[in-house]
């Protein structure tokens, strides 16, 4: 069966500005070794056919930064969930129905590429074999107040498990429950599915969003996947993971990754 890789770079980085601005996303800073985000991401997933879901402003930015991509840009902002059914059913439509996507966010840093890796390799072994969307959950290591959480149901197979719940960004008190109850994991927004599964549920929870097309696109609602989608679908498991993930959503999250801050930028 195909696999294939979406790179999700369309966001705008508001959390670390000045250093991220509107022309130059967190996703596009060279912070690492020379690197950004983006490459990073893709040098995780080159082996595949890569796709890199951007909006128009970004698509010259994003191919000089991976220049070996396919770009499919957004002809508006309207948040994930448009902008995955609209990458995915060109994805479908050019590698067949059958292809088995990742969809991975761009501005996320992961120290441990090998097992990034392996675990994704489980979560793609997975979505061939069965009629189900699945997402990556990261193992937490501290009562984060910053992500979402997965709470976990019962094991459907090796380290991989049914979804219970999406859960909102919690208080203090709730993630240091969570945490000791052993069975949540940090929502990172990475999904895997194949696109004929993915685009069956969409029309049976979110018709308005499979109907979406690039000449309707402004029309369609701005929601996020999880809303529209996945917090609703019965047929979602999650393959958890440590590989020492950060969705680099803060300045301290920003330094731990070992990035390099130029001298004299400050948070504003």
């Amino acid at each position: 069966m195909t696999r294939a890789a979406l790179l999700l770079a369309g966001g705008a980085g508001t959390r670390l500005r000045p250093l991220s601005s509107d022309e130059n996303p967190k996703q596009f800073l060279r912070l690492w070794g020379g690197k950004s985000l983006l490459q990073m991401t893709y040098e995780r997933v080159r082996d595949l056919p890569v796709f890199i879901s951007t909006n128009e402003m970004y698509r010259e930015k994003a191919l000089d930064h991976v220049p070996d991509a396919h770009v499919i840009a957004e002809p508006a902002r309207r948040n994930t969930a448009p902008a995955l059914a609209l990458c995915c059913f060109e994805i479908g439509a050019r590698m067949g129905e059958e292809t088995v996507v990742a969809a991975l966010p761009a501005d996320h840093f992961i120290a441990d590429e090998a097992e990034f890796r392996r675990v994704l390799d489980r979560a793609f072994a997975y979505a061939e074999a069965h009629d189900v969307l699945v997402t990556i959950g990261i193992t937490p290591n501290e009562p984060n107040t910053g992500y979402g959480y997965l709470e976990l149901g019962e094991p459907v197979a090796d380290r991989v498990v049914a979804l219970r719940r999406f859960v909102e960004k919690p208080d203090r008190a709730h993630a240091e429950e969570f945490v000791r109850a052993g069975n949540y994991v940090w929502n990172g927004g990475i999904f895997v599915w194949r696109v004929s599964v993915f685009r069956a549920a969409l029309e049976q929870h979110a018709p308005e969003i499979a109907n979406v097309t690039r000449e309707r696109y402004e029309e369609v609602p701005s929601i996020s996947i999880d809303y529209a989608l996945m917090e609703k679908a019965r047929n979602v498991v999650c393959v958890p993971g440590e590989f020492g993930w950060s969705d680099v959503g803060s300045w301290d999250a920003l330094i731990r990754s070992g990035a390099e801050i130029p001298e004299g930028v400050r948070p504003e």
